[in-house]
């Protein structure tokens, strides 16, 4: 699949600010907690720990006429979202009624970032124990209808060297120059941006938003900025493998999108090389 975006390279840095990144499917609500806890018994070899979530509420990307963003359908639900954490809790699985995301986390504890790639595989065999899982026990199929990739970025000042008063100095979806009406320094920001991600004959199979939070917003980030971005929709053909196509571009789109709305003054203490 070829994009208007592919004629420059996808963007690469040695030391990306990446504290989380979630690779995820969603499908028809089918599990109930005794498949959770056979689940369980499949992985707990590798994903020992475990926590009881509540559940995330389905979550569709519309297109049409009108922008609608991602809605939530309210279900009064008593499923639980279980977590099964690795050893090491740099990775885990999530898993509910009708949902299945893998997280690497390992930058909450200074792991390196161990690159897509490798975060996908994870996913990979997780998805793997679920059909299985499913075939065992007679599930139907499990018809993924929207998939999901996230990354976490935090930029606290005390990395940064950026204040919460210069976001200029960090993001470039915006000019950083005031009119001279009024002279206060902005005391922090937060905004969305949401983007489309088209096909190459232009049609829309998903949307990718990113939202940066100041501290000050969100009181549980270091000091400075976390920018966490999403893109979701629906799978990009059958099966496996459409599923696959989709994680691979909402990937690219996410890295892409990351170093195009942030500055160059930033790219080199990332350590940008390509």
């Amino acid at each position: 699949m070829h994009h208007m975006n592919d004629e420059v390279p996808l963007p690469r840095f040695r030391k990306p600010p990446v504290s989380e990144v979630a690779v995820g499917v969603q499908f028809p609500g089918a599990l109930n907690p005794v498949h959770l806890g056979l689940y369980y018994q499949r992985v707990k070899g590798d994903f020992p720990k475990v926590q009881v979530q509540p559940a995330i509420p389905p979550t569709f990307e519309t297109f049409g006429t009108a922008p609608i963003v991602a809605f939530g359908i309210p279900t009064i639900t008593l499923q639980p979202r279980m977590w099964f954490i690795s050893d090491d809790e740099d990775s885990l699985i999530q898993l509910q009624s009708d949902r299945l995301i893998f997280n690497w986390r390992g930058g909450l504890r200074e792991s390196e970032y161990p690159h897509f790639e490798k975060v996908y595989t994870g996913f990979g065999r997780a998805l793997d124990e679920l059909e299985t899982l499913a075939e065992g026990e007679g599930i139907a199929d499990v018809l993924v209808n929207q998939c999901e990739v996230s990354y976490v970025n935090p930029l606290p000042t005390a990395k940064t060297g950026v204040s919460l008063s210069e976001p200029e100095k960090l993001f470039r979806v915006w000019s950083g120059s005031l009119g001279a009406e009024w002279k206060e320094p902005q005391e922090d920001l937060s905004f969305t941006v949401r983007y489309r991600l088209n096909d190459q004959e232009g049609k829309q199979f998903g949307r990718l938003s990113a939202t940066v939070m100041s501290s000050s917003a969100a009181p549980n980030i270091a000091p400075g900025f976390q920018l966490e971005m999403t893109a979701r929709g629906v799978p990009l053909g059958i099966g496996r493998k459409g599923i696959a196509v989709f994680h691979d571009q909402a990937h690219k789109a996410i890295v892409r999108t990351f170093a195009a709305i942030t500055t160059p003054e930033m790219h080199k203490l990332w350590e940008r090389y390509q």
